[in-house]
């Protein structure tokens, strides 16, 4: 660990890093919600992002039953927030959702600030609150639209309490019930979730810690009526989405894609930088005998998503604090080695700082959905004349193609001024007309319209949408990576 970064850690109070450590990562995470809005996968939009919005229009919800509402309801409350300021586009409901998400994501750094605080190292406090708040992927993680996303928040918090409470005596009912109550609301958002609480329970049964076994059955009690009450208010019987999820998820999801065991092993090694981490081995005995009692529930619930036949990343998103916080005991442990100071410390701090500008400030897709997303909020209602670009074959249409905008097909001859006044006399309800490709050579021909008059528009400069990462995945592999393709729109807007 660099001496500078050291001496920082501890001279300064711990209660102040906490402070920095909260103030950093609510930028990183607004920074990303509102410049990242593009897609991680087809999921976080089609079964967290839309129904929101459907739940906030009043409109039917279009979820599996497998799902469970409460995220749905969630992220349909940032997005009444939204509405009060007259936010209504798609485009900043999806900002609202994801700031509202990364808000949450704080508690995040609270229950860090429980957990840690409670060991005699302040390097290893303070390295723990940073990695929570800077590590490249958190910011990321935390303004996405899944219930893993969401759970690991709270996972952290809870953790955070029932350490807390566990290395001071533990001898106090209430902070056992709290601590499992929001360990029990993580699950409520993502089911698995619930073997890091019986995981939990089995450390307290080891540890004979009576009163800590109590608060697990109180709360589970909670727990379980809160879910039937959502399941009554979602219009299910009462446990319906879990019994469902369940059915859906036999024999490890293999139905959606089966990976090879090591997938989820190979993503935790990842996330701890290995091979690099590796250096630090020779301090895992002082690790396990401090953090054993997180690091058991981290490892089972990673062993047994290796046991799924079906593995993606986001389903490892509930334990990445609390691998953080073990990662944090490793580099603090080892800040005087040398193998340490060399290479697991200018990787991680190198990463950091080359990874984390682009986590917030390069959205991804963007050819896909820019176009739709920037002009609906600009204009509301917009006509896309369409060939072959990346929106229209989007998977995500059905969130950014809101009436009364629509999109029609056509070739490249109909990128001509004379369709600019056709579509607005054909469509009166519409406030621009936009000529959209993915195309090189139709391309050319936008060319021709740019800053042209027509009768009832005028046409504004092409834009080109595609960010950083999209073009640096198209020129590697084009053939692979064709939904990374620029799109270029122009917009004419209508003349009053």
């Amino acid at each position: 660990m660099p001496k500078l970064i050291r001496e920082f850690f501890y001279k300064v109070p711990i209660q102040r890093h906490l402070v920095y450590a909260f103030v950093l990562g609510a930028l990183a995470r607004g920074l990303s919600a509102i410049f990242v809005y593009g897609p991680q996968a087809l999921d976080d939009y089609k079964h967290g992002v839309w129904p929101a919005y459907q739940f906030f229009a009043g409109l039917p919800i279009d979820l599996p039953d497998y799902r469970s509402h409460l995220l749905i309801w969630f992220l349909g409350f940032f997005a009444e927030i939204a509405s009060w300021v007259g936010a209504t586009s798609a485009l900043a409901q999806v900002r609202a959702m994801y700031l509202g998400l990364g808000a949450t994501s704080l508690v995040a750094i609270w229950g860090t600030y429980l957990y840690a605080k409670n060991f005699k190292s302040p390097v290893f406090t303070a390295s723990a609150l940073y990695l929570v708040a800077l590590f490249p992927l958190m910011p990321f993680v935390s303004t996405r639209a899944f219930g893993e996303a969401v759970a690991m928040s709270f996972v952290a918090w809870g953790f955070g309490i029932l350490a807390n409470e566990r290395m001071n005596g533990g001898r106090r009912l209430r902070p056992w019930v709290a601590g499992f109550f929001i360990l029990g609301l993580a699950t409520l958002f993502r089911f698995h979730v619930g073997i890091l609480y019986l995981a939990y329970m089995g450390v307290l049964a080891v540890s004979k810690n009576k009163r800590g076994i109590y608060g697990a059955l109180i709360a589970g009690v909670f727990i379980l009526g809160l879910q039937g009450l959502i399941d009554s208010l979602s219009g299910k019987e009462a446990f319906g989405t879990l019994l469902t999820y369940l059915r859906e998820n036999q024999g490890g999801g293999a139905k959606y894609g089966v990976m090879p065991w090591y997938n989820t092993w190979l993503l935790f090694f990842g996330i701890a930088l290995a091979p690099f981490c590796f250096v630090m081995w020779k301090h895992w005995r002082g690790v396990w005998e401090r953090h054993w009692p997180v690091i058991v529930p981290l490892l089972l619930f990673v062993g047994a998503h290796s046991l799924a036949a079906h593995k993606e990343e986001r389903f490892l998103y509930p334990i990445l604090v609390l691998e953080l916080w073990v990662i944090a005991s490793f580099w603090s442990d080892a800040m005087f080695d040398d193998w340490a100071r060399r290479l697991y410390s200018p990787v991680l701090i190198g990463l950091t700082l080359l990874l984390l500008p682009v986590v917030t400030l390069v959205n991804t897709q963007e050819g896909e959905i820019e176009p739709p997303a920037v002009l609906e909020s600009r204009y509301g209602g917009v006509l896309f004349l369409d060939y072959e670009s990346l929106f229209g074959k989007s998977r995500f249409q059905f969130y950014f193609l809101r009436p009364p905008s629509m999109i029609e097909e056509v070739t490249p001859e109909d990128f001509v001024a004379h369709r600019v006044d056709k579509g607005f006399s054909d469509h009166q309800q519409i406030s621009a007309v936009a000529f959209v490709t993915s195309d090189p050579e139709a391309y050319n021909r936008l060319r021709a319209l740019e800053k042209i008059r027509t009768i009832e528009g005028e046409c504004l400069k092409i834009q080109r949408s595609g960010s950083l990462t999209d073009r640096l995945l198209f020129a590697l592999n084009p053939s692979k990576n064709q939904r990374r393709r620029p799109t270029w729109y122009l917009a004419c807007e209508k003349r009053s």
